[in-house]
């Protein structure tokens, strides 16, 4: 079963072209999708949840197109919230008790009190880290079976980070349940997510299992001679910097065998997104 399933989504908005993408959430996986900002990541999120008209394409939720049966299974948590300044977290749960027909109000206060959210506090005295666990509460509370986040985890600390991480973890641990998570952070990827989608100027540039993305693949130093002699069919993408080349390469493994005098190192997804964006493809 497929959680979220994009068929050639396109848009043109601005300077920005979402090209034809082509993704799946398999059910019971967290999917990241990474990319510098401006590469379209919010903007596909708005297009999968009809929040802006597509242009072209077609998103299936569990097999089915977004209707309001289908909304109450997906949790979607933007990087802001957008309640008036002037509410408190008492006054939320009356609201969204009235939206959602399981909306879980146990569920929203418990959550409120292992974070340490005060319920009676206004709103608009909230920190940027408190509005965001705010947000990820109230798209937890009401028992989705999908969570589609939106840089949830910016403006938090690196402890609040953790612990929301955590949460994260603990919610995909029931199987019919799934998470695409758009971060610029990707430490928190390589951390909890089995697949990586990767977005470079509205088109998808990789998609793979995160795993043999951070085992197989690999970054060679090394200089413009020394690039001359690597195969082709391996280098991803490289960047030159007056002598040295940075060439992240798809079969690490293997390149350590066939070339043993090459010094190949581990691989981020940062140095990943980093050389692509600004070297040669």
């Amino acid at each position: 079963m497929k959680a979220i399933e994009v068929k050639n989504l396109k848009k043109e908005i601005g300077t920005l072209r979402i090209e034809g993408l082509n993704f799946t959430v398999p059910q019971g996986r967290i999917v990241g999708l990474v990319g510098e900002n401006g590469a379209g990541k919010t903007t596909t999120i708005k297009l999968m949840m009809d929040v802006m008209e597509k242009d072209e394409g077609e998103v299936l939720f569990f097999g089915k197109t977004l209707n309001k049966a289908i909304k109450e299974e997906i949790g979607v948590v933007y990087d802001e919230i957008n309640f008036y300044e002037k509410i408190n977290a008492i006054k939320i749960d009356k609201v969204l008790k009235g939206i959602f027909q399981s909306w879980d109000s146990d569920k929203y206060f418990q959550l409120l009190d292992r974070f340490k959210l005060h319920k009676s506090q206004l709103l608009g005295n909230y920190s940027k880290g408190m509005k965001m666990k705010l947000n990820i509460i109230i798209g937890l509370a009401h028992s989705p079976k999908l969570l589609i986040l939106d840089e949830p985890t910016s403006g938090l600390d690196p402890s609040a980070r953790m612990e929301m991480l955590d949460l994260f973890l603990e919610f995909i641990q029931n199987e019919e349940h799934s998470i695409l998570i758009s971060s610029h952070i990707t430490n928190d990827l390589e951390r909890i997510a089995d697949y990586i989608v990767m977005i470079h100027d509205g088109k998808i540039i990789l998609q793979l299992d995160k795993d043999e993305l951070l085992y197989k693949y690999g970054i060679i130093r090394c200089s413009e001679k020394q690039l001359q002699y690597i195969p082709k069919n391996v280098i991803f993408a490289y960047h030159k910097t007056n002598s040295l080349c940075e060439v992240v390469i798809k079969d690490a493994p293997g390149m350590k065998e066939a070339y043993p005098e090459l010094t190949i190192d581990g691989l981020s997804i940062d140095d990943m997104m980093a050389i692509y964006i600004k070297g040669e493809k």
